[in-house]
């Protein structure tokens, strides 16, 4: 009893508790080795930073104080912020601490932000005054903001891969020493192993270009992108450029899909705000997700929206994610799918990348050369991509039809009523479901697929597509949205699809004979309204006067006719051709990119005033991409309860039992909605959307809100 505590359930001594913390930021800097890294990067050592500030985190606890209080049981009421006193401590024994280590300390309980700022000065009646390290902290502040945009980046990485290594640290050591508790989950280096035995051209190509510091790769869909990508991460690993892998998808839906198919051949984790979906059953799933979400897996599999968002430094964690993400070698995916607001944010999320020498491979299959000087910002000449794109098989364009009503479109039922394996895809989910209608009763499996769907529900049409069209399936028809434009394994011999810019549709062919070497067949549909073309979604939507369509919409309806063989080398030059002229960012996304900026220079030490919730990408001012006003609407009343018992449990009902709505939606359709109040733990309310009606949403077709709507 003469020991001073650190933890009284069970009682540990702080020696115990510090040593504990000390082995653990031992096993990670092996595990991890960013002390290589880092030490070309700032010319400081790492694992004597991170052990110095591990020694003495919690020296705090030692004050009389706090010991009578733990043995009290009563800590609630000690007055003392501890890990400030920590800071105390070291001042008062004469030990030299650098910065870093400093607001490591200070930072360790999550609560170096504007929101705890009490925590550092008064911290309410009996606390003890810590203002002097608020005040070192804001000057620390105020000095990093006004260093040169290198200097800042490299300012950020070097006190951050101290406080989030303690951190993780800390929480690890805590978790061994509860005696009932699992051991952490497992940290390691990417690993993979190739699971063929030759090597497809795109993959070569990428081993030969390993050594480039960001590389662009062109080549068309189905021709193994995916294993080459995770062998040039290998590559990455191997020289020592970086110990781990994040593949950045543009949805939700592709992340989902690239972790199904990936994970027999390398260890990763998946995460985005509906993840949990993927992995429930499998035990241990909310650290699989932190994992995950920290950038912490060999193999992080998530959005671009989470990798953004870890520059605004507006949660803690984001300091940790940032660290691990300076460690890792990045692979943005599917990179051609994203609008100017999204491409000016990772346009400056690469200059960031670059000062901190994170090699970055970009690819898609129809990369436009004029939109590439995204991916490598403040270069004279933009370096060429390695592009594989073959012309070994060819679309065939069997037709070209103007559809307006799409249930009384009999010469197309006709063209395509007895092809056993078939892919349709509609632009807007109304269209795909009359689709749906004019299909089902023609074939016997037919799976209709959108946004509108709940996820348990999206995951069910998922499997059931792949199942059909998979390689091996047992046939039928797919009918999508472009939800179904990425990632998903599939393939039929004939296609239908409304028309879409000319780099969409290469994706969506991209689906046709993929297991095979021979040509498809499409058909092509000119959606029209009014005697007119029809572009929804692929324009600009003016109100009272209707949708304008895109330059990308009408330069690809003048390129494309019937009779037609298009190669995907043909397809490339098209998209080449369509999307010319340099990227133009609208004012609304250099706007947005000069929020990012701020978000990275002003949180880069101290975190503002409001925090993030966990699956948030946006703050007041920023936004990761530009998506109108969404409703969460629960799809039935009988999946509502009156209260949860905290916020866990009321997002797990959200995700499992809510369709995402366009709020004008609930103008335009107001009986169909009703709100309500909701309790969530013990003194909070939220407000929720429930369909009045259950039948208005089914398994079948999920929400559609009529026949002439447009998304």
């Amino acid at each position: 009893m003469d020991s001073p505590l650190a933890k009284t359930d069970p009682p540990l001594t702080l020696q115990e508790h510090t040593e504990d913390v000390v082995a653990e930021a031992e096993c990670i800097l092996a595990r991890l080795r960013y002390h290589v890294k880092y030490d070309r990067l700032t010319g400081e050592d790492l694992r004597q930073r991170l052990l110095r500030a591990a020694v003495h985190h919690d020296k705090g606890k030692a004050h009389p104080r706090w010991q009578r209080c733990a043995r009290e049981d009563r800590l609630r009421k000690v007055g003392l912020r501890h890990e400030l006193d920590s800071l105390r401590k070291v001042e008062r024994d004469g030990i030299s601490v650098s910065r870093p280590e400093r607001v490591a300390i200070g930072a360790h309980h999550n609560k170096l932000s504007w929101r705890h700022k009490e925590r550092w000065t008064t911290g309410g009646p009996g606390y003890e005054d810590h203002t002097e390290y608020w005040r070192e902290m804001r000057s620390l502040q105020r000095d990093g903001r006004k260093e040169d945009f290198a200097a800042q980046v490299r300012q950020r990485y070097e006190y951050d891969v101290v406080r989030g290594l303690l951190q993780l640290a800390d929480r690890r050591a805590s978790q061994m020493e509860v005696p009932e508790a699992p051991d952490p989950l497992p940290l390691r280096p990417f690993r993979y192993h190739f699971p063929y035995n030759d090597l497809r051209p795109v993959q070569e190509a990428v081993l030969n270009h390993a050594d480039e510091p960001t590389l662009a790769l062109r080549s068309e869909t189905g021709s193994g992108k995916t294993a080459a990508a995770l062998l040039w991460a290998r590559e990455q690993v191997r020289n020592q450029r970086a110990r781990r892998a994040i593949i950045a998808l543009p949805t939700r839906f592709t992340a989902s899909s690239l972790v199904a198919d990936t994970e027999e051949d390398v260890t990763s984790g998946l995460y985005h705000s509906s993840a949990w979906q993927q992995l429930e059953g499998e035990g241990r799933l909310f650290e699989k997700l932190a994992m995950a979400r920290q950038f912490l897996y060999p193999l992080s599999v998530t959005t671009i929206d989470q990798v953004l968002t870890c520059l605004t430094g507006r949660r803690e964690e984001d300091h940790l994610r940032f660290a691990n993400l300076a460690h890792s070698a990045l692979i943005i995916d599917e990179c051609d799918f994203y609008d100017d607001v999204v491409q000016a944010n990772i346009e400056y999320m690469m200059e960031v990348l670059r000062e901190l020498e994170v090699p970055v491979l970009v690819m898609s299959a129809t990369l436009p050369d004029a939109h590439l000087g995204v991916y490598f910002p403040d270069q004279e000449e933009t370096p060429e991509p390695v592009d594989t794109t073959t012309a070994d098989t060819t679309v065939d364009v069997a037709t070209v039809r103007d559809v307006g009503e799409v249930e009384v479109a009999t010469g197309l039922r006709d063209a395509i009523a007895d092809e056993p394996r078939l892919i349709l895809y509609a632009n807007t989910v109304a269209r795909a479901a009359a689709y749906y209608r004019l299909l089902r009763d023609l074939q016997s499996d037919v799976v209709l697929y959108h946004s509108r769907f709940t996820e348990p529900h999206k995951a069910e049409k998922e499997a059931q597509i792949r199942s059909m069209l998979g390689e091996g399936g047992s046939g039928g028809v797919a009918i999508m949205t472009q939800i179904g434009e990425m990632s998903l394994n599939i393939s039929a011999p004939v296609m239908v699809s409304e028309l879409c810019p000319i780099d969409r549709l290469a994706q969506r062919t991209g689906r046709l004979s993929r297991f095979s070497d021979t040509d498809g067949t499409l058909h092509l549909v000119r959606p029209t309204r009014d005697g007119g073309l029809y572009p929804a979604p692929y324009g600009t939507l003016v109100p009272g006067e209707g949708w304008t369509p895109s330059d990308a919409l009408l330069d690809t309806d003048d390129q494309l006719e019937a009779g037609m063989r298009l190669s995907k080398v043909d397809l490339k030059e098209q998209t080449n051709a369509v999307y010319s002229d340099t990227l133009s960012y609208s004012d609304q996304a250099r706007y947005n990119r000069e929020a990012l900026k701020d978000e990275f220079q002003q949180h880069w030490l101290i975190g503002p005033k409001t925090e993030r919730e966990e699956e948030e990408t946006e703050t007041a001012r920023w936004q990761s991409r530009i998506i109108g006003p969404q409703v969460e609407v629960f799809v039935a009343e009988e999946h509502v309860e009156p209260s949860y018992p905290d916020y866990r449990a009321f997002q797990r009902a959200t995700m499992q039992h809510t369709i995402s709505v366009p709020s004008y939606r609930l103008d335009q359709f107001p009986d169909w909605f009703s709100g309500r109040e909701v309790e969530v733990g013990t003194d909070n309310e939220e407000r929720v959307q429930v369909l009045n009606e259950s039948s208005l949403y089914t398994r079948e077709m999920g929400l559609i809100f009529s026949r002439n709507d447009s998304d």
